[in-house]
């Protein structure tokens, strides 16, 4: 009974914050966060550690509790056009993005450890998938979903697609769209979970996307990172 008890008011907190995280049409990033420490302790998060526990590569990682140093833009920017760390660094500074936007946990335990990971290299994702930064934010999500049953991202997959059929129906071929590209994508490609991104910056995009078998990025969507930012000079 006091799971089921905890289990309620853990749903309702989140659709409280996942309502104001909507409205303001996924800007408030804090509302994310907040999502995220809801499943903290969860049997959801239980069940997303036993399946990277799993992938031995992302045991390792975890065990070690590797976050990889951190990022320095005007650094990652010297690198050669093409490269993870110049698109990256490019994409970052057009958006004013910072690169430690995220909330920080102190790790303690295999979930601190996982939640800091997933934080840090989001945005990194955004780069090496094609998803755009607005309008592809549930592609990115969906990988994670399919890939590792991550409990914010499917929260706010089943959120996204609840609202939008109560309140903008119009909207709902695009989300079902890209909810569906990146569950596919996800399927297709190694675990995302398991990969260095830190160490291997100078590394082509091209060549990162082989290696994870990313036979199709996102790229001339309209949720794609081209098409978010067309004025940019960047190998795709």
């Amino acid at each position: 009974m006091l799971k089921r008890f905890e289990e309620l008011n853990r749903t309702i907190r989140n659709l409280h914050t996942v309502t104001g995280l909507l409205q303001s049409m996924g800007a408030n990033t804090e509302s994310v966060f907040d999502i995220e420490d809801n499943y903290r302790g969860s049997e959801q998060i239980k069940a997303c550690l036993e399946r990277v526990r799993a992938i031995p590569e992302a045991l390792e990682l975890m065990e070690s509790r590797y976050l990889g140093p951190g990022i320095d833009l005007d650094q990652l920017s010297k690198l050669p056009k093409g490269t993870l760390g110049y698109n990256y660094a490019t994409i970052m500074k057009t958006l004013n993005f910072d690169p430690d936007f995220y909330r920080i946990r102190e790790i303690s335990s295999d979930e601190d450890w996982l939640t800091m990971r997933m934080r840090k290299t989001h945005d990194i994702i955004h780069v090496i998938s094609g998803f755009g930064p607005s309008g592809g934010e549930l592609g990115v999500l969906s990988i994670q979903a399919v890939q590792i049953g991550y409990p914010v991202s499917i929260f706010l997959q089943t959120a996204s697609l609840a609202m939008a059929l109560k309140f903008r129906p119009e909207i709902l071929p695009g989300i079902t769209s890209q909810i569906a590209r990146g569950m596919s994508m996800g399927l297709q490609i190694k675990p995302l979970i398991t990969q260095r991104w830190e160490e291997g910056w100078d590394k082509p995009v091209k060549q990162w996307r082989q290696e994870l078998n990313l036979t199709n990025p996102v790229i001339d969507e309209p949720y794609s990172m081209k098409n978010r930012l067309s004025q940019l000079d960047l190998d795709w």
